[in-house]
């Protein structure tokens, strides 16, 4: 049998490989305090900052996208004079548009007459009929003390403007100029049907003055939010003045539709082309990109082409189908027109396979543009300028925190992030060159140390245990004694 010498020894080598194991655990824990410097980034760019502030905004320079390792930009950082990194976030640049429509609307001068109430009625107000040329009649109580100077029934033309598409925000007036300076106040009413009305606005300013060569002219009335109410067929609109002086007549009234829209803002990735054959190309990015859109367009005029396009996210992977769909460019006599651009939805590629399915698109291939969401670099102006943007470093960790843990809510500007102090990046400069694109970090070479140290043990254990079993083997067969 074993003897009692041979278990301790095999103890002791057991004990012997767990302390290996336990060092190498040492240089892992150590490497996850080293902190970058910029050395450690391929390149960089001197930041101009215009005035001391705690918080600064940089929109990023296109180049930066296809220069980082990772597509969620987590290799980006932001140093000060003193080499050390700040704290920083990153946010999508946002674009605020505001679009507006003029809708034509009938104008029909109003006849009004006042109705005294009847001695056995509770309410004593009076009342006021208006009538227009064409017989339409409209009855409203009287709003105040003063009495209308004039009312004007405007109609929207429903074959022509589909009020249903539509929801008024203003209402535009329009007069003839004189030299009399003026001022009013209108009421406006809406209804659909010439029978219930609905109060819009009241006691809206309306004016016209002049100065020398100046005027001054106010003559929009603002509707409230009700978007139901707004889209109404039939406006009432009621002139009250207070002055002697007498108001022109409205002339000309238009329905203002205003559209505001807020779009993040995009940047273009021009794809590198390779022509496989006359119906097969193939188009690569630089890096791996979270795409917001794809545009393919054919290069020859008059072209439509069905297509099947496939996408991979990076060079080792395989190609995966994305859509099959028609791709054209159009000269007709309604102008030049090019297909629709593919949604994304942030969707991660490196590479765009695509086929033509029937026909081909002759010696040139289609177009293909990319886009993707622009983003700001919010940082904080710790420690002194000039700043450093820094990029490209493959060993980098996330560092990015939230917009609203970086700012606090007492600091945000009134106009939100654009109301930051802007930093401009300056020329780009060569870091710690393009091998940090791809070097390993502290960690990673401690987990590789780590790994190659653990398959040694695993070997010299399976070796131990196998020279363990052969001594039991022997002693088993050795002949007992007599």
């Amino acid at each position: 049998m074993m003897s009692l010498i041979k278990i301790k020894k095999s103890s002791f080598t057991l004990r012997v490989a767990l302390c290996g194991l336990c060092i190498s655990v040492l240089p892992l824990a150590q490497a996850d305090d080293i902190e970058l410097t910029p050395k450690d980034f391929y390149k960089g760019a001197e930041l101009d900052v215009s005035a001391p502030s705690p918080f600064y905004r940089l929109t990023l320079p296109e180049d930066v996208y296809l220069e980082t390792v990772y597509p969620d930009l987590r290799d980006v950082r932001v140093f000060n004079s003193s080499g050390q990194a700040v704290t920083l976030a990153l946010s999508p640049v946002d674009n605020d548009t505001t679009e507006q429509q003029n809708i034509p609307l009938r104008i029909f001068p109003m006849q009004m007459s006042v109705n005294k109430p009847a001695e056995n009625q509770q309410d004593d107000r009076e009342t006021f009929t208006f009538k227009s040329a064409g017989g339409v009649e409209v009855k409203l109580y009287q709003d105040g003390e003063r009495k209308p100077e004039a009312t004007y029934l405007l109609e929207l033309n429903q074959d022509k403007d589909k009020p249903e598409d539509v929801g008024f925000n203003q209402i535009m007036l329009d007069w003839a100029q004189n030299s009399t300076n003026w001022q009013a106040k209108v009421t406006l009413y809406s209804s659909s049907d010439l029978k219930d009305w609905r109060k819009q606005a009241d006691n809206a300013p309306l004016m016209d003055l002049t100065s020398g060569t100046d005027r001054l002219l106010l003559n929009n009335v603002d509707i409230d939010d009700n978007y139901s109410s707004r889209r109404a067929r039939y406006w009432l609109l009621v002139v009250n003045s207070d002055e002697k002086i007498a108001v022109p007549a409205i002339s000309k009234a238009q329905g203002v539709v205003i559209t505001r829209r807020t779009a993040v803002e995009t940047i273009e990735l021009t794809f590198k082309s390779e022509t496989v054959s006359k119906t097969e190309a193939i188009y690569q990015l630089p890096r791996p990109q979270p795409l917001s859109s794809l545009s393919i367009v054919p290069e020859q005029s008059n072209t439509v082409l069905p297509v099947n396009i496939e996408y991979r996210s990076s060079e080792q992977d395989k190609w995966r189908p994305l859509t099959t769909t028609v791709v054209y460019q159009i000269h007709g006599d309604t102008g030049y027109r090019t297909s629709e651009p593919l949604t994304m939805n942030h969707l991660l590629v490196q590479g765009i396979r695509v086929k033509a399915v029937n026909g081909n698109w002759g010696d040139t291939v289609p177009n293909v543009v990319a886009q993707r969401e622009r983003v700001d670099v919010l940082f904080n102006g710790q420690g002194n300028p000039p700043y450093l943007l820094a990029w490209g470093a493959n060993q980098a960790p996330k560092a990015t925190i939230g917009v609203n843990q970086l700012i606090p809510a007492a600091e945000m500007q009134q106009n939100g992030l654009q109301g930051l102090p802007q930093a401009y990046a300056g020329n780009t400069v060569v870091l710690g060159g393009e091998e940090r694109l791809t070097a390993t970090s502290p960690v990673e070479r401690a987990q590789q140390w780590q790994t190659w140290l653990l398959w040694g043990l695993l070997i010299v254990g399976v070796a131990g245990l196998a020279l363990v079993v052969l001594r039991l083997a022997r002693e088993l067969m050795e002949p007992k004694a007599k």
